[in-house]
């Protein structure tokens, strides 16, 4: 157990360097048919049975989102109130870092109207770490789920994918950073289906 927390403390400062306190997203008309995606997604998740029994009900005192598939919070590695992390039910002891979802909620200086100023800042930022890494990062998709705005950004290295997804609040923000370690455990452990269901159920408790 020792060493699942040292690893997902590394992760979780790593995540946190790649995050913006000081961010804030503007409105903007999405590039692609979310609700479609997401229609597919709930069929596809309503036919396996076993893995909607283990839905995870979040509620913060920021808002509520679901964790499926079976994952967990690593209670040692959260921070309740603002930050919580999860991993596949069963990879708690694992000796190498396991692909894991950090959820951190924070302020910011920025309005919804203030989104260019939002995407240089962060992405100075995620290109001065990726260099570090020898990894690129980018901005990748824009849209709205549900009544959220949402950004999503990548960083890829040679030995690991981070993908984060800022929920835009006026000055406050939710975070969704998705480490992936293992990309062939990535499939079994539906880490992807986990991050973007967590996004898409996003509501704010206001």
């Amino acid at each position: 157990m020792k060493r699942l927390r040292s690893a997902l403390a590394l992760l979780i400062v790593f995540s946190v360097m790649l995050s913006i306190a000081g961010c804030g997203l503007s409105l903007r008309r999405s590039r692609r048919s979310d609700r479609d995606r997401d229609r597919d997604r709930a069929e596809d998740r309503a036919d396996d049975d076993d893995d909607n029994d283990d839905e995870l009900l979040c509620e913060t005192e920021f808002g509520t989102y679901t964790i499926g598939y079976g994952w967990i919070e690593v209670e040692g590695q959260s921070n309740p109130p603002d930050s919580f992390t999860y991993c596949d039910e069963g990879n708690e002891d694992s000796r190498t870092p396991p692909n894991n979802l950090y959820v951190n909620h924070d302020t910011n200086y920025y309005g919804l109207d203030e989104g260019d100023d939002f995407c240089t800042a962060i992405l100075q930022q995620l290109h001065g770490q990726a260099a570090q890494f020898g990894a690129t990062a980018q901005m990748t998709e824009y849209g709205t789920f549900g009544e959220n705005q949402v950004y999503r950004f990548d960083m890829v290295g040679d030995d690991f994918t981070t993908i984060q997804w800022y929920v835009c609040g006026d000055h406050e923000y939710v975070m969704f950073s998705l480490a992936i370690y293992d990309e062939d455990e990535a499939e079994d452990d539906h880490c992807m289906d986990v991050a973007e269901d967590a996004v898409n159920s996003f509501e704010w408790d206001r």
